[in-house]
C-alpha cells in the first residue's frame, strides 16, 4: 500500500527512568525516508513473522537501548505486536543472543512515527543489535518501507513462515521486499569521557588533558603534579611559581618533580613554561574556573570528608 506520510509527532508510551549521565546519544537508521515522503507499509506479514533491523553503533559502547521509533500504519486500528532485541554481532541472517522481549500495542497511523520508550526495562549494547517487530495478526497495519529507491540488504531482515509453521530468517531483499523498514534505534552511551585517555574519567581525572593514570599528586591540592606547576596552590602559574622552582631546581623536591621521575629538571621546568600564567590543570577536582558577568573567578576545590 502507497502512501505519504508525515512526520508530526512521536506516541509515547512508559515512563523515563533516568541513568547515569550519558557522553554522547546516538540515533541508528537505515532507511531514507523524510516527513512527507511516500511510503509503502508492507501488507504481506502474517502472524508469528518478524520485520527486524540491524544497527550498528558509532558512538562507544556499552550504550543503552532507550527507544525504537517506527513508522506503523495502512489500517487506523490498533494491534498486541511484539519487540525483540538481540545481538548481533555475527552480521548473518540469524541474530545472536536475546537481550530483550516484551510486547506492546501499537495503532496503525499513516502520519505518526511512533517511539516506543524502553528506559523502564534497560537493554545494554555492546556491538551491532537487530530490533524485531513481531506480528500477532496478518496484513495491515504494519511496518512502513521507504521508497528512495535502495535498500540496506545486510540491515533488513524477515523472519518468515515458508509454511506449516516453520520460521527461518531471511535478508528482507531475497523477499522482494525493495526498501528499508522505517525503523529506528536511539542508544545512550554508558561510558564517561575520558579525553586523554588514560583510563580515569574526566569527571574524576585531576588531569584531565595530561595522561596520568597513577593521578600523582604530591601536594593534595586535588589537581595531579603532571599538570600542577601552581606550587603556591593559588590557582595561577606566575612568577612566584617560577621562583619557587628555581629554589629546588636540580633536587629531588616532589611537589615541583611533574613527570615523576624523582628529578626537578628542565622537563618539569618545560611544564611550567607551558602554563605560565595560566591555571594549572585542567582538573576535575581542584581550581574550577567559572566565568560569568564581571571578573573570572578561580575557586579552590577541597575534597569533603
Amino acid at each position: 500500500m502507497l502512501m505519504p506520510a508525515r512526520l508530526l509527532a512521536a506516541l509515547i508510551f512508559g515512563a523515563v527512568l533516568s541513568h547515569s549521565a550519558a557522553a554522547d546519544e546516538e540515533t541508528l537508521q537505515n532507511d531514507g525516508f523524510a516527513d512527507g515522503a511516500p511510503v509503502n507499509f508492507q501488507a504481506g506479514f502474517i502472524a508469528g513473522e518478524i520485520a527486524a533491523a540491524r544497527f550498528e553503533p558509532k558512538i562507544a559502547c556499552p550504550c543503552v537501548l532507550s527507544s525504537i521509533t517506527l513508522l506503523f500504519g495502512g489500517a487506523a486500528v490498533s494491534r498486541e505486536m511484539g519487540i525483540s532485541v538481540w545481538d548481533d554481532a555475527g552480521g548473518g541472517s540469524e541474530p545472536g543472543s536475546l537481550l530483550f522481549t516484551g510486547d506492546v500495542t501499537l495503532t496503525g497511523s499513516n502520519v505518526f512515527l511512533q517511539q516506543i520508550d524502553l528506559t523502564l526495562t534497560p537493554i545494554i549494547i555492546n556491538g551491532p543489535f537487530r530490533v524485531g517487530l513481531q506480528f500477532g495478526h496478518n496484513g495491515l497495519p504494519s511496518i512502513a518501507t521507504d521508497l528512495d529507491g535502495t535498500i540496506n540488504a545486510g540491515a533488513n531482515y524477515i523472519l518468515a513462515d515458508i509454511g506449516a509453521g516453520l520460521l527461518f530468517w531471511f535478508p528482507a531483499s531475497q523477499l522482494g521486499v525493495g526498501g528499508d523498514f522505517v525503523m529506528r534505534a536511539t542508544i545512550d552511551n554508558l561510558v564517561e569521557p575520558d579525553l586523554d585517555a588514560d583510563g580515569i574519567p574526566d569527571s574524576t581525572d585531576n588531569c584531565i588533558e595530561v595522561i596520568n593514570a597513577d593521578q600523582r599528586d604530591t601536594d593534595a591540592d586535588n589537581i595531579g603534579n603532571a599538570c600542577d606547576p601552581d606550587l603556591n596552590n593559588d590557582c595561577q602559574v606566575d612568577v612566584v611559581d617560577l621562583a619557587l622552582f628555581r629554589l629546588v631546581f636540580l633536587t629531588a623536591d616532589p611537589d615541583a618533580d611533574y613527570n615523576g621521575d624523582d628529578r626537578v629538571d628542565l622537563v618539569d621546568l618545560a611544564l611550567m613554561r607551558t602554563l605560565f600564567l595560566q591555571p594549572p590543570g585542567p582538573s576535575a577536582t581542584g581550581c574550577v574556573v567559572t566565568s560569568g558577568v564581571g571578573p573570572t573567578i578561580r575557586q579552590q576545590k577541597t575534597i569533603q570528608e
